[in-house]
């Protein structure tokens, strides 16, 4: 019995050490940080629908940071970034009216661990979709 015992705690230790060693999923990551991404933009809207009070959605490249400003432009909320940055020369900001809507229309690029991922923004009724 003790033998037992000793051969199951020595396969166990070896389970939990080895259990670690094993890479995350990236494909997994990609899809939960698009997730995060699209539910940041979707929380601006509710919000925003809420209170019936514009907001503005600013990027920091710099810091990959998704800013969320209220129309005189001070910072309410932010979202930092895991693993995917934002490329140069898509959308700047925009804003989603009082009513919802978007101020504005265009392409949201990121770079998510060499994949290249798009939101793709409408101007009416803030809709966007996602381009892999």
């Amino acid at each position: 019995m003790m033998e037992m015992l000793l051969t199951l705690f020595i396969v166990s230790v070896m389970l939990m050490i080895t259990a670690h060693a094993i890479p995350e999923n990236k494909e997994r990551r990609i899809d939960n940080e698009i997730e995060n991404i699209s539910l940041v933009f979707q929380a601006v809207q509710t919000d925003t629908l809420s209170k019936k009070e514009s907001h503005i959605v600013d990027f920091d490249r710099k810091h990959h940071k998704i800013l969320i400003k209220n129309i005189r432009g001070k910072v309410i909320n932010e979202y930092q970034l895991s693993i995917c940055k934002m490329e140069q020369g898509s959308l700047g900001r925009f804003m989603y009216k009082a009513n919802g809507d978007t101020n504005d229309f265009g392409t949201l690029n990121f770079n998510c661990l060499e994949q290249r991922i798009s939101f793709v923004f409408q101007i009416q009724k803030g809709r966007f979709r996602i381009e892999r």
